[in-house]
């Protein structure tokens, strides 16, 4: 039999071990070489163990590992190519490093490659030398050889790969089983030309499916609850498997137990050629979270109606208490404006103090609400900080002496800056802050600080230091004066019964609201018996580029206009609560103006018509928004439609509402301006100048008779 016909056998017999063959391809290498021993190794840098080997005397055992150097195989791993010395005295001779330590005298040997790799050798030697070199044949079927043995390595090394891969996808699979077993999590798998379906054994307990029952595909459907649903499920796999898309989708299922449940299925093609052939997936059992997410929901929606009922409330019974306050406000103003003996004048000032306290309670309250509501508006315009402090600084100047505390304000980092910034907000911060001083400052003093400094390109960090050396907050107060309601209790030392003081408890919760609507914050630093501090830090837009000239073109608006042509001007007021006519009246009165009265929307609308038919039209309409018969909002609608005329006299809402909803409704109704009860005559001066200006400021009334 050739050496060809034998390496086939040999490859062939799977019943053969990989030392058999080895050991058998050996022998069949060192009788057609005629020589001795024959040797597998295997070679990992300087290290030479000896894989297989036949040998006469079986003096070399397998496993043997030596030195590389101290082999002849060196010189293969060196070339990486044959060897052949077929009489070791001549060549390479004593020379080589090998010739003292062995007595070969014949060696012939050739690399082993597994998968391109350098593996080792298979060399054939002998104690004997050769008559004559060794030739072409026998180097062949050494190469042959060679070629061979590492074939059958890397067989048997792909062999190992793969039952090492198959162990450890069988570990990964019972791993995965396990935990989707612990998730609740159920595998399936959908053969898309067949139908077959295969439901892992968790996703047939989820679905109450007996565990030999066999689904189809047209099964699947039957699980969802609803037609709707059913469909759009539908609808959605079958884009799935032409689009090769995920899929993902909520639904309600009735198990085969009758439970309705909720699952979440989740499912990923596999395309080939182009078409679907197969679905795999996971499902989960989401019924408790949507559950949980119901009732989360449920709770959710109690506390908004909660909140929103409780802004309402607020907002609507501030706006009640806003009509009587226009009319004690407004009486107090008249009778302080008469003459007055000093008991009667400091019992009139003592009540408008009052009326202003409560004014500022219904204020804080409506500001409140409108947090509540997410509509407190900011109006930012060129605004100079230091002018807004200065302002106040009179008021609380008397009350600092009226305590015998000392005050002092340095607004001398403010000076000459302007920012972006709502003027009347930046106020509410100071007051609310210089109140809280002077309300828990019985002795010592209360100062104002400023600090400016540039914090980036057209921006500055801007600090407000309000200290004052009254009874301090506790540490566990601190934690809740910026909470709405909340007051600040005083000490037992105190000498009073009370241990509360008056107000509502939102002052300090809406400063905090204004600072972080400019990205700030507030801090305070309190120790009893000692005093506080508060600090507001504020981020601000720079906006002196222009402010200066803007403040001339406001201080130029306005044209304010001599008594003359005040008389030749009448003004209409449209308001249905009796004291509130005469406050109005009385106030138009001491601006100038002549003024008519109608005390509804519909009687308002005939007045209009009846001027214009008179020629004589009103310069001015104060609108109450709520009246019986007909509201503001309509009579103004029904008066803009007459003629061009009446669509420009300025018609300005007179309202206890101050909500930003309300305001709008007025402005879309028509209406020129907003302006809030209770109204101050200079603020209603201010307001009515403003609007009268366009006609008066050439001195020419545009609403007189042209003729």
């Amino acid at each position: 039999m050739s050496i060809i016909q034998d390496l086939q056998l040999i490859s062939n017999d799977r019943v053969m071990s990989l030392d058999e063959k080895l050991a058998n391809l050996l022998r069949i290498g060192t009788k057609a070489l005629r020589l001795e021993t024959g040797i597998v190794s295997n070679i990992q840098g300087e290290r030479y163990r000896v894989r297989s080997v036949v040998t006469f005397d079986d003096n070399i055992p397998k496993g043997a590992e030596f030195s590389l150097h101290d082999t002849y195989c060196a010189d293969v791993a060196s070339e990486d190519s044959v060897i052949a010395y077929h009489n070791i005295d001549v060549q390479p001779g004593a020379s080589h490093p090998c010739f003292e330590k062995y007595t070969l005298k014949s060696y012939l040997a050739s690399p082993i490659h597994v998968f391109g790799e350098f593996y080792g050798t298979v060399n054939f030697s002998s104690l004997s030398p050769r008559n004559e070199p060794f030739n072409e044949l026998e180097m062949d079927y050494l190469l042959l050889l060679a070629t061979w043995i590492g074939n059958e390595l890397e067989r048997q090394q792909s062999i190992s790969n793969l039952n090492a891969q198959k162990v450890m996808f069988e570990e990964r699979n019972s791993l995965l089983n396990q935990v989707t077993n612990l998730a609740g999590v159920g595998t399936w798998e959908l053969d898309v030309e067949s139908g077959a379906v295969i439901w892992s054994g968790a996703l047939k307990r989820m679905f109450h499916v007996h565990s030999d029952r066999v689904l189809r595909a047209e099964d699947i459907l039957k699980f969802i609850a609803h037609d709707e649903h059913r469909k759009r499920y539908a609808e959605q796999f079958e884009n799935m498997t032409k689009t090769g898309g995920d899929f993902c989708y909520e639904v309600e299922i009735r198990t085969d137990a009758g439970e309705t449940r909720w699952i979440e299925s989740r499912a990923h093609p596999i395309m080939q050629n182009g078409r679907c052939v197969k679905v795999v997936g996971a499902t989960v059992d989401i019924t408790q979270m949507h559950i949980d997410k119901a009732v989360l929901q449920h709770k959710s929606d109690l506390a908004q109606n909660a909140l929103k009922a409780r802004g309402e409330f607020l907002a609507n019974m501030s706006q009640q208490i806003r009509t009587p306050i226009h009319g004690v406000q407004g009486m107090l103003e008249a009778l302080m404006g008469t003459s007055l003996n000093p008991k009667q004048l400091e019992l009139a000032s003592l009540a408008t103090q009052s009326a202003d306290t409560l004014l500022d309670i219904v204020n804080d309250i409506l500001d409140f609400s409108k947090i509540d509501a997410g509509e407190l508006v900011f109006e930012d315009a060129s605004t100079s900080f230091a002018e807004v402090i200065e302002e106040q600084i009179p008021m609380f100047t008397r009350l600092a002496e009226e305590k015998g505390v000392a005050f002092s304000v340095s607004t001398a980092a403010l000076q000459g800056q302007y920012f972006m910034a709502d003027k009347l907000r930046l106020g509410q911060v100071l007051i609310n802050l210089l109140n809280n001083a002077f309300k828990f400052t019985k002795e010592g003093e209360v100062t104002v600080d400023t600090k400016c400094v540039r914090y980036g390109k057209g921006r500055y960090r801007v600090k407000l230091i309000v200290t004052d050396t009254g009874m301090g907050i506790s540490a566990q107060q601190q934690k809740f004066i910026f909470t709405p309601f909340m007051h600040i209790e005083s000490t037992p030392a105190e000498n009073t019964t009370q241990h509360r003081f008056e107000g509502t408890g939102l002052g300090l919760p809406i400063v905090k609201q204004i600072v972080e609507h400019y990205n700030g914050k507030i801090e305070v630093s309190s120790e009893l018996g000692i005093g506080a501090r508060f600090t507001v830090t504020l981020t601000l837009d720079d906006a002196n580029v222009g402010a200066e000239e803007e403040k001339a073109v406001d201080q130029n608006t306005i044209y304010i206009p001599s008594k003359a042509e005040l008389s030749t001007l009448k003004a209409l007021i449209v308001e249905d609560n009796e004291i509130n006519q005469l406050v109005i009246k009385e106030q138009l009165k001491e601006i100038g103006l002549v003024s008519d009265l109608a005390v509804n929307g519909q009687e308002a609308v005939e007045k209009v018509k009846r001027s214009m038919a008179e020629k004589s039209p009103y310069a001015l309409i104060l609108m109450d928004c709520h009246m019986p018969v007909m509201d503001g909002l309509e009579a103004t609608k029904q008066i803009r439609l007459f003629d061009q005329q009446s669509a420009e006299i300025p018609i300005i809402a007179l309202t206890a509402n101050v909500a930003t909803k309300e305001k709008e409704k007025c402005l879309n109704s028509g209406m020129n301006d907003f302006i809030s009860k209770p109204v101050g005559v200079s603020r209603l001066k201010e307001c009515v100048f403003r609007h009268l200006s366009k006609q008066l400021k050439n001195n020419v009334s545009a609403l007189k008779d042209p003729a």
